[in-house]
C-alpha cells in the first residue's frame, strides 16, 4: 500500500464508523429538527413514529451519501489536523526558506502555520472549513432524504437527481454559510477538546500515562472512547443551534430570515432533538476514535517498517556502501 493511502486510511475507518453506528439516530434527529413527517419530542417516539408509519428501513434513509462523504471528509480532515500540528514539517519549511528571496512572506506563512499548528482548536477549526466543500453537497442530499417519506423522494440517488433537476448545481450546496461555519466551529472544538482530553486523561495517575511506547497521541482504547465522548457531548451541547439552522436551511429550502423566524415562534425547537444528538455523540463518537487511534497506530507501525526495509536497502546495511 503507498504510504499517501496509509495517511488518509484512519480518518476514512472513523467516518465509515461514524455513519455505520449513528445513521438511525441521526435520521430522528434530522425529523425533529425540520419538523419532518413522524417528528415527535421524543427521539424514541419519532423513530417508532417512522418505524409504524413507513418501517424498519426508513431510519437508514440517505445513508449511502453521508457514508462516501464521511469516509472522504474525514481522511482529508484529520490528515489535515494531523500535518497542520506537525512540528517537524514546518521546522523543515522554515530551514529550506530562510534564504528565499521572498523571505518576509514566507516568514509571516511559517509563523502563521506555526501559530495555527500549536493550537488544536485552531488546526482542528482549519481542517473542518477544508471538508465542507466535500461534505456540503453530500449533507443535503442526506437530510432531504431523511427528511422527506419514501413517497416523496424514493431513496438518495432520486432525491440527488430531483434537486438537480429543479435547483441545478446550486442546490447542492443550499446553506453553504452555515454549513461552513458549522462545520469551522464543530471540527475545531470537538478535535481541540479531544487532544485537550487525551493529554489530560493521560496524565491522571489511575491511567496509564503517556510515555515513549505509549504516546498522548496513540492512547489505549478506553481513553481514546472516554475522550472521544466527551468531546463530542460538549461540543453538540454548545454548539447544537448552528446544526439546527443548517438543517432548517437544507431540508426545508427556505431563507435564513425565515429559519430565524420559525425559530423564534416556540425557542425551543433551537435545541430540538438535542437529547437524540447527546444519545449519539457519547457512544458513537467514543467508538469511533477508538477505531480511528487503532487503525492510526497500525498504519503508522506499517510506515515504519516501510521506511526501515528502504533505509536497509537503500543505504543501509544491506546492500548500501557502508
Amino acid at each position: 500500500m503507498h504510504e499517501w493511502m496509509l495517511t488518509f486510511l484512519p480518518g476514512a475507518a472513523q467516518g465509515i464508523a461514524t455513519v455505520a453506528l449513528g445513521h438511525p439516530l441521526d435520521t430522528s434527529k434530522t425529523r425533529m429538527q425540520a419538523f419532518g413527517p413522524g417528528a415527535n419530542r421524543s427521539a424514541l417516539q419519532t423513530m417508532r413514529n417512522m418505524i409504524r408509519e413507513e418501517g424498519l428501513r426508513s431510519l437508514y434513509r440517505g445513508m449511502v451519501p453521508p457514508l462516501l462523504m464521511s469516509a472522504t471528509k474525514r481522511s482529508v480532515q484529520f490528515a489535515l489536523w494531523d500535518a497542520i500540528r506537525r512540528k517537524d514539517g514546518a521546522s523543515a519549511l522554515h530551514t529550506s526558506t530562510l534564504y528565499s528571496s521572498s523571505m518576509d512572506a514566507v516568514s509571516l506563512l511559517w509563523q502563521l502555520r506555526q501559530w495555527v499548528g500549536a493550537s488544536p482548536f485552531f488546526s482542528g477549526a482549519l481542517a473542518g472549513a477544508a471538508g465542507t466543500i466535500i461534505g456540503c453537497p453530500a449533507h443535503v442530499v442526506k437530510i432531504r432524504t431523511q427528511y422527506y417519506t419514501s413517497i416523496q423522494t424514493r431513496n438518495a440517488w432520486t432525491c440527488m437527481v430531483d434537486i438537480f433537476r429543479t435547483e441545478g448545481i446550486r442546490g447542492y450546496f443550499t446553506g453553504f454559510g452555515f454549513h461552513l461555519a458549522k462545520d469551522t466551529c464543530f471540527a475545531g472544538c470537538y478535535l481541540g477538546l479531544y487532544d485537550v482530553g487525551k493529554k489530560w486523561l493521560g496524565a491522571l495517575p489511575d491511567l496509564p500515562a503517556a510515555s515513549v511506547n505509549n504516546p498522548p497521541q496513540q492512547l489505549p482504547g478506553k481513553l481514546a472512547f472516554l475522550a472521544g465522548s466527551l468531546a463530542s457531548m460538549v461540543t453538540w451541547a454548545l454548539l447544537y443551534p448552528l446544526d439546527t439552522i443548517k438543517t432548517i436551511l437544507q431540508a426545508r429550502k427556505v431563507t435564513v430570515a425565515e429559519s430565524l423566524r420559525i425559530l423564534r415562534r416556540d425557542s425551543f425547537l433551537l435545541y430540538r432533538g438535542l437529547g437524540v444528538s447527546l444519545m449519539k455523540a457519547g457512544p458513537v463518537n467514543g467508538l469511533t476514535m477508538v477505531v480511528y487511534e487503532t487503525v492510526k497506530r497500525r498504519t503508522d507501525n506499517t510506515r515504519e517498517r516501510h521506511r526501515a526495509r528502504q533505509y536497509l536497502v537503500g543505504g543501509g546495511t544491506i546492500g548500501g556502501s557502508r
